[in-house]
């Protein structure tokens, strides 16, 4: 079960690098089962081994928050600190303290952190764009990267992001998305753009 749930987790992943409909859907469906299937095989486990594993799932939990951007991605991060540090006292007074448990433990760490260490518009880039089967049409993607390129001060990045946005609502004609996109032009040039808003619906 525990590996059927993480290859279930790893195809969750691929959707939504794909940016195929429902992946947030798969990917919390995936987390909650995960967590439950823990917790119930908690009391027949070794502690060591079931702390670890729901250290693991807390760091799979942030991994999604903060892929998708989530508000409470600091919570996420707390929690699974705060798993991992008892996990880890579990596991060091197992003989041998190297074990693999803590071997899958430090790598699903290592991969969380490497992730968190890119800049977050690359990061949304890499999930939402590059491989999107919806690259061409996505104007909310590519308005939304343009923000995260713009506070990020790569300002030059951020206009092209724009113009791409501007050529989709153009080709699908949408006029409130072309004043709105101007708009947010102007606030990039300015480097003046604070706050993302999503961009309007057409009523």
């Amino acid at each position: 079960m525990r590996i059927a749930l993480s290859i279930a987790f790893v195809l969750g992943l691929v959707l939504k690098v794909l940016h195929l409909p429902y992946h947030t859907v798969m990917l919390l469906l995936i987390l909650g089962v995960g967590l439950v299937w823990q917790l119930v095989h908690y009391a027949r486990e070794d502690k060591a081994v079931a702390w670890a594993g729901l250290a693991v799932w807390g760091w799979a939990a942030h991994l999604v928050a903060v892929l998708k951007l989530f508000p409470f991605r600091t919570t996420t991060l707390l929690i699974a600190a705060g798993l991992t540090v008892i996990a880890l006292l579990f596991l060091l007074k197992r003989t041998p303290g190297w074990s693999r448990p803590a071997q899958v433990l430090t790598g699903v760490f290592i991969l969380v952190m490497l992730v968190m260490a890119q800049p977050v518009a690359d990061r949304f880039h890499f999930t939402n764009l590059a491989f999107s089967v919806e690259r061409t049409t996505d104007v909310h993607s590519w308005d939304k990267y343009s923000f995260l390129l713009q506070r990020e001060g790569r300002t030059a990045e951020a206009l092209d992001a724009n113009s791409l946005a501007l050529e989709i609502a153009s080709t699908e004609g949408g006029t409130h998305l072309i004043n709105a996109l101007t708009e947010r032009r102007t606030l990039i040039t300015q480097s003046n753009w604070d706050h993302y808003v999503a961009l309007p619906v057409e009523h």
